[in-house]
């Protein structure tokens, strides 16, 4: 009776939070736990908007009309002019992650389980989520499965994802978890992360609305990313290292985004 009675608590917390980010979420039934915590922030990013600022090689800090930041792939040497409440990272490399985490960050959310399982990650904080979607790494002696982490954030009705150090095409069962995707971080290196032909089949799957490049690598790789790129998507430059966005403001035809200080 107890266990049972644990289920439908569990179900009913789970079902509350869904109905707020259904349109990212489409998986029958969470396969991990939910986590929530609620602290008052002050913040100046309008509502129903996000404000995505890009911090250097993979990481960005995307904040919540609510005040909630969270920096992807958290690598602890890129400056940083504030604190975020939770960090994303994955093991790739150095500067993908680190084990020395700054005072006053709440959430830390490795995209691999450091006792050789699944990363799973589910976490609310007030208007915000985050969630993982755990692919796979390759280092020198092959295969790492698991060794790597889309991060989903979810805020203002927008959908978020962080490709990271995805080395591989997508399964359907990732597609599906991944549910629909707004914005794309994606790497352009071409070859640390996957070649450009590999980053557009996944593109393709995710079908986001706007492409903000990341990972930059080798020299020419944004030209050659460039290239192939204008043939399938619009190219704008913004003018600046930061935007602030709203559902509305999303193309309704897939754009790739350059922000500058990348």
């Amino acid at each position: 009776m107890k266990s049972l009675f644990a289920a439908i608590l569990f179900l009913a917390a789970w079902l509350g939070s869904s109905l707020a980010f259904a349109t990212c979420f489409p998986i029958a039934s969470a396969p991990f736990p939910v986590v929530r915590a609620s602290f008052a922030q002050i913040s100046n990013v309008p509502t129903e908007h996000i404000r995505i600022t890009f911090v250097g090689h993979a990481s960005f800090m995307i904040e919540s009309a609510d005040g909630i930041k969270v920096l992807t792939d958290y690598n602890g040497y890129l400056p940083l002019s504030s604190t975020p409440d939770i960090v994303t990272m994955n093991n790739s490399h150095e500067s993908h992650y680190t084990d020395f985490i700054a005072d006053g960050i709440k959430h830390v959310l490795r995209g691999w389980d450091p006792d050789g399982g699944i990363a799973r990650h589910n976490l609310f904080l007030e208007d915000l989520r985050v969630r993982n979607v755990p692919t796979n790494l390759t280092d020198i002696s092959g295969k790492m499965a698991n060794g790597n982490s889309m991060f989903v954030i979810e805020s203002a009705d927008l959908c978020v994802v962080h490709i990271s150090h995805l080395h591989h095409v997508l399964s359907k069962e990732q597609v599906g978890q991944l549910g629909r995707i707004d914005i794309a971080f994606a790497p352009i290196d071409g070859f640390m992360t996957m070649t450009h032909s590999e980053l557009f089949r996944v593109l393709a799957q995710i079908k986001p609305k706007l492409i903000i490049p990341m990972h930059y690598g080798y020299y020419g790789a944004v030209e050659e990313f460039l290239e192939k790129a204008k043939a399938l998507y619009p190219i704008r430059v913004h003018d600046s290292d930061s935007i602030e966005i709203s559902l509305p403001k999303v193309p309704r035809r897939t754009e790739v985004l350059l922000m500058q200080g990348q």
